[in-house]
């Protein structure tokens, strides 16, 4: 009885011994899985494709470089992704013409872009305002406008443009250097019809800015035509 007993005790050392390993391994290999799992989604969550974004204010007239964009990474399907400069097309988009408002961060699509000798890249003309007719000196690239005018001559007004896009508006302090002037320079992008028009009104009359961003466009508007009087 006295011999037996320290075998059986050795036996069932082994045994817990055994049970003890067998349940680190389960456990290792278990945690080991988790982790390669958890890797998996991490990889599928972070599944991105880096692409052109603005890295300023883009306005339209602006002939792209490279310090006009940035990389950044997005996650968008094939269709989306098609539409858009991946990292690698900056000499593609190097050099192309900015015809719509891009802001800080947007991503820079195909259709934001001309070549600078295509027909369809913006034109765009600036003229002086005093503040308080150019919405108290408040807009800012981006914005919409109609622009009325009223005939010094006749008092005749109308609408010379609608929904007109800001391109730029540069404010000029007032001061003893700048002689008191408390107007403000007004950029707006214009057609090859809206141009002309535009001129005439300047020359002809009080031109005065309306903000219609977010609003409907207007329909039917009554335009400004200059009179015979006014005319040279």
């Amino acid at each position: 009885m006295g011999v037996a007993q320290p075998a059986l005790v050795g036996r069932t050392r082994r045994a817990i011994s055994t049970r003890v390993s067998s349940g680190h391994v389960i456990m290792l290999l278990a945690g080991a899985l988790g982790v390669l799992l958890t890797l998996s989604v991490l990889r599928a969550a972070d599944h991105s494709e880096p692409v052109l974004v603005a890295a300023k204010d883009l306005v339209p007239g602006t002939v792209i470089s490279d310090a006009d964009v940035r990389v950044a990474r997005v996650h968008s399907d094939a269709s989306v992704l098609a539409t858009l400069f991946g990292a690698g097309a900056l000499a593609d988009l190097r050099g192309q013409v900015v015809t719509t408002t891009i802001r800080t961060g947007a991503l820079v699509t195909q259709g934001d872009v001309r070549d600078v000798g295509a027909q369809a890249a913006r034109r765009v003309m600036s003229f002086p305002l005093p503040r308080a007719r150019a919405v108290g000196g408040k807009l800012v690239a981006g914005d919409r406008v109609d622009v009325i005018a009223v005939e010094r001559n006749t008092a005749r007004s109308g609408y010379v443009l609608t929904d007109a896009e800001v391109v730029a508006v540069d404010s000029h302090d007032s001061g003893p250097l700048t002689g008191g002037s408390d107007d403000v320079t007004v950029t707006l992008a214009v057609g090859p019809t809206t141009a002309p028009r535009l001129a005439a009104a300047l020359d002809a009359g009080t031109v005065t800015l309306v903000r219609s961003t977010g609003a409907a466009p207007l329909e039917d508007a009554p335009r400004f035509v200059p009179s015979q009087a006014s005319r040279p």
